[in-house]
């Protein structure tokens, strides 16, 4: 029998000390929302669902994963789930997406929520000058170009301390596949069948669960530029980047939040299909970007924050 599997990552919440300080660094990162009860919802732009939910708490801390499934599976699941030894629990707030709620064996929450994938909108290709090929005359495009804001929640990556075990959790039991890792430090997972994005989820070992950083895709490295520099001049000045991430391919600039974990713009990540075959590298994490500070980025990029 085929085991059930996500189709795609919907969206993640989070416990925050202050809503105020929180809602305007993702409005100033480019996302749309306000308060539903308690509960503030943000998403990208002409999205139809909310991508991140965000709940107020002594201290930041991860609080769910929600991923999409196909409507009418939700059976499928609830019986995947009762082999697996696992019992289904009540939605923990009406804010919160429905379908199916439960906990991973690390007590956090997970949603499978029944919901079409939305793809990302189609955007106007910007005309580049290549070589011999110049496809830009007599026009001044540094007149006519302004940051697009994010199309719509790429992935999440978050910290695991059962990192082996974690991996086979969410390839058992949610059905995603690894496509990558970095040798016994990050497991790279994608879901759906196929063309897919490279991942839109992933492990990395560290002392106990946490979050490390969300991605929303934007259109090109320009528009990756422009907003973190829309960024700087809303305040939120620390961050890494602009570079192009060796596994994936994608390009990147993270933006560090005001509980110290991340958020990253990004843009042309690598697509994959079913013949993709996934390998354990043993490289440092960009093919380019800022001065290589190992101490920063184990030190500070992969620094878990949470409580434990």
């Amino acid at each position: 029998m085929t085991s059930p599997k996500a189709t795609g990552l919907a969206a993640f919440g989070l416990r925050v000390p202050n809503l105020d300080e929180a809602i305007p660094f993702y409005t100033a990162f480019g996302l749309q929302g306000g308060m539903q009860g308690a509960v503030a919802r943000m998403k990208s732009p002409g999205r139809q669902e909310t991508e991140v939910y965000l709940s107020k708490d002594t201290s930041k801390r991860l609080n769910f994963l929600s991923f999409a499934i196909a409507p009418g599976s939700e059976p499928a699941f609830r019986r995947h789930l009762v082999y697996h030894g696992i019992h289904e629990r009540g939605r923990p707030d009406p804010a919160f997406p429905v379908g199916i709620w439960f906990k991973d064996p690390w007590d956090t929450w997970i949603n499978l929520v029944p919901r079409i994938v939305q793809s990302a909108p189609p955007v106007a290709s910007i005309p580049m000058n290549l070589g011999a090929q110049p496809a830009r005359v007599d026009v001044a495009m540094w007149q006519e170009m302004t940051p697009r804001l994010p199309l719509r929640l790429g992935h999440v990556l978050i910290f695991t301390a059962d990192w082996e075990a974690a991996e086979r959790f969410y390839a058992d039991v949610i059905g995603l596949r690894t496509t990558d890792r970095t040798s016994g430090k990050v497991a790279f997972m994608a879901a759906g069948e196929g063309m897919v994005d490279h991942h839109c989820f992933g492990l990395i070992r560290s002392s106990h669960r946490g979050f490390q950083h969300a991605s929303f895709h934007v259109p090109t490295l320009d528009d990756i530029a422009m907003n973190a520099g829309r960024m700087r001049d809303a305040g939120y000045r620390q961050g890494f980047g602009p570079g192009r991430h060796a596994i994936s391919s994608n390009l990147f600039h993270y933006v560090r939040d005001p509980w110290g974990s991340w958020i990253e713009y990004y843009a042309d990540m690598d697509k994959i299909t079913e013949a993709w075959v996934a390998r354990d590298w043993n490289n440092r994490p960009y093919i380019w970007g800022p001065d290589w500070s190992p101490e920063f980025w184990a030190k500070e990029m992969n620094t878990n924050l949470e409580p434990a």
